[in-house]
């Protein structure tokens, strides 16, 4: 054999292992659309993508605001994104409704939903809700869902005044003391009251005896049975980086900020730590992040049957699954 013919095979060989090289460095790229806009709850994601965590698992991840949950329940059914966060309740509502999708990582197994209330109007129990305004916006999942506060509690509905105000303009009635409480989330509305000097008090609708699933990962049920490997190595991912952000909340928080440095680094930060204690629920205590309980899943499914006319003859294992996670 030739000089020449063993360059030749040697090059190709090199060629060769180039272009093999390339193929197994390329990630896969994947996006994922969160419920809102920037909060402490989607922080990790972002810390997730700048520690390698993700690229690490041969994902090339994109994170992407949203504009609430039913906006990207929707958008996940059109196949608009890879993966999306979502709230149960939503997605429950908009897979029984026939959207193909379902969730792959119960990452919050706590609800969120709760009553916020200026501290001054001495609300401390379900109770103190009677002789008391509380503004609402109707239409939405926490009205909806309130009618079962009320009767977990026992408590005198026509004691409790709502007041149907635009969704935006529900904390501002409170700190004009046009009510005393809003309806609202653990992670959002106190601390915007405190950054305008007004004491916060909050009851969570887990307290007052309304267990729900909070935030969950969803995707396509194409992308499942099609790319399981996909949904499996996000799921490992996504589970470090939890994992992680607990470690190094500071860390997470700097993350967060590089990608929206608009954000208030205080408020973001009460937001994670509130948000990272609601991820188990009793049921989850020792299961790995991101796994679901068929109990709490049931009772969700339950109370948005008997409280937002939620209609569907599918078992609450037809909503979620852990097969991903575990």
């Amino acid at each position: 054999m030739t000089i020449k013919r063993i360059l030749g095979i040697a090059a190709g060989l090199a060629a060769s292992m180039a272009i093999g090289l390339g193929s197994a460095a390329a990630a896969d790229k994947a996006s994922l659309r969160l419920n809102w806009q920037l909060l402490g709850f989607h922080a990790p994601f972002y810390y997730g993508v700048e520690k390698g965590f993700y690229r690490d698992e041969g994902i090339d991840l994109t994170i992407n605001e949203g504009r609430g949950g039913a906006a990207t329940a929707q958008a996940l059914g059109a196949n608009g994104d890879t993966f999306g966060i979502v709230d149960a309740g939503t997605l429950i509502v908009a897979a029984s409704k026939g959207l193909p999708i379902k969730t792959v990582m119960s990452l919050m197994n706590s609800g969120i939903f709760a009553v916020v209330a200026r501290e001054d109007a001495n609300i401390k129990t379900a109770k103190d809700l009677e002789g008391k305004t509380i503004s609402i916006t109707a239409g939405d999942a926490l009205t909806a869902l309130f009618p079962a506060v009320v009767a977990a509690n026992k408590l005198d509905a026509s004691k409790i005044k709502l007041v149907n105000v635009d969704a935006a303009a529900k904390v501002v009635a409170v700190l004009e003391k046009r009510a005393d409480a809003t309806l609202g989330s653990v992670d959002a509305q106190s601390f915007v009251m405190e950054a305008q000097g007004v004491p916060a008090s909050v009851m969570a609708f887990d307290d007052l005896g309304v267990s729900l699933v909070g935030l969950t990962v969803i995707t396509n049920n194409q992308t499942a049975e099609k790319s399981p490997d996909l949904v499996k190595r996000f799921a490992r991912a996504t589970q470090k980086t939890f994992a992680e952000a607990k470690k190094d909340p500071e860390g997470v928080i700097a993350a967060a900020l590089k990608s929206k440095p608009v954000l208030d680094a205080k408020i973001l930060r009460q937001q994670m730590d509130v948000s990272l204690a609601k991820m188990e629920s009793p049921n989850t205590k020792g299961k790995p992040i991101g796994a679901g309980s068929e109990a709490d899943w049931a009772n969700t499914l339950s109370l948005l049957k008997t409280y937002q006319g939620v209609e569907t003859d599918k078992p609450a294992t037809a909503f979620f699954t852990n097969a991903f996670v575990e």
